[in-house]
């Protein structure tokens, strides 16, 4: 049996028979891991709270023919007060539904799993604006993943954003804006509030922690973000649903 370690957030924890749980994790060094953890929900196990969802952990494991065995775990940080807010924990649910839609079976990428961590971090440790980091984080991912929406363009006659007249249109099957004029080209397109395209341009251009509380444009940036992951995601997966093609460590 291959033994490996690794550190992992862990993505979702479900129940499996009558004490074990099947975990996926998103790690630094294998991308996307399925794993199961034996006994976990034993009085005794060994494991205790060290594997609870969205915890960063250091973890041992060995590989099996379809999960592999998790046998020993260390918390790094459990981003507990993640998981106490129910508003925290909502824009923790969709960031992880993100990445599972956009990690089908690719190779590890360790910015992936740094923005995942610091994304965490910033739900943690604000008072307000989850919904704004939340999106900030599903554009950031997005552009890693290779799927960067076209912001500083009209997508069908290139004009300016910044001159054109508002209100200017979000297409995500084409993946970007539309002007007014050019908007009767697609029917899969619909208008951004005021303000919305530069909220949206410096989400991508700031650190992740600096996403500001965006009040009324929140919403906007949300449907914005959710709506191209969920149109260039590999096989059009929806976010938050299980995602078949996780990777061991060789």
């Amino acid at each position: 049996m291959a033994v490996y370690k690794s550190k992992g957030i862990v993505l979702r924890s479900i129940r499996y028979g009558e004490a074990d749980r099947i975990l996926d994790l998103y790690t630094r060094d294998a991308g996307l891991v399925s794993a199961i953890a034996k006994g976990i929900r034993r009085t005794r196990s060994r494991f205790g709270a060290r594997l609870e969802p969205l915890s960063c952990v250091d973890f041992m494991a060995y590989h099996g023919r379809t999960l592999d065995t998790v046998t020993q775990a260390e918390v790094l940080r459990s981003f507990h007060g993640i998981r106490e807010e129910l508003s925290r924990f909502e824009a923790a649910a969709g960031m992880v539904g993100s990445v599972r839609a956009l990690s089908a079976g690719d190779e590890a990428d360790r910015r992936v799993f740094n923005l995942l961590y610091n994304g965490l971090v910033a739900l943690e440790e604000r008072d307000s604006g989850y919904g704004a980091v939340e999106a900030a984080f599903g554009l950031k991912l997005s552009i890693l993943a290779g799927y960067a929406p076209q912001l500083d363009a009209c997508l069908s006659c290139g004009a300016n954003p910044y001159e054109v007249t508002e209100p200017l249109c979000f297409a995500p099957n084409l993946g970007g804006l539309l002007c007014p004029d050019c908007r009767a080209l697609t029917g899969d397109s619909f208008p951004l509030p005021p303000g919305a395209h530069e909220r949206l341009a410096a989400a991508i251009e700031n650190p992740i922690r600096e996403a500001p509380s965006e009040g009324e444009l929140e919403e906007a940036l949300l449907r914005v973000v959710r709506s191209h992951i969920l149109a260039h995601a590999p096989g059009n997966a929806i976010p938050g649903t299980r995602t078949t093609g996780a990777r061991r460590p060789a």
